[in-house]
């Protein structure tokens, strides 16, 4: 009996052990606001999102503070829009209010970034809150 206790003990230990390096080897899968926020800290030609809009402490006063945009309610697309072509949602050179504060619409078109990274950013900035 008890070698047979000793045996289960044993393959339990080297299955738990199997796992727990396959766990920590695994890749780990980032989710789109993750890998948005890695794209708007990058230094990728075309994002530069700091230049003029504030997240947290970083950033510019150009352009509205985006630090809490997840609470705006507006959709993804709404973002991916915005990001990629903002004259559609804004006439270039007008005044938009935004939380109170009023803006010169001047923000640059971005349709040099692929479907994936507006999704990404979009996302990204949806989870600010």
């Amino acid at each position: 009996m008890k070698k047979g206790i000793t045996v289960i003990f044993v393959v339990l230990v080297i299955v738990l052990g199997y796992v727990a390096v396959h766990a920590i080897n695994a890749p780990v899968k980032l989710s789109a606001a993750q890998l948005g926020n890695q794209l708007i800290n990058s230094n990728k030609k075309g994002i530069d999102c700091f230049a003029c809009h504030k997240i947290g402490t970083k950033g510019g006063s150009v352009g509205p503070n985006l630090s809490k945009e997840g609470l705006a309610k507006h959709s993804i697309k709404w973002l991916e829009v915005q990001i990629a072509t903002p004259s559609k949602h804004f006439k270039s050179g007008s005044m938009a209010k935004i939380n109170g504060k009023t803006y010169m619409a001047i923000m640059p078109d971005h349709k040099m970034l692929s479907k994936k990274e507006l999704f990404e950013l979009a996302s990204y900035l949806d989870s600010l809150k």
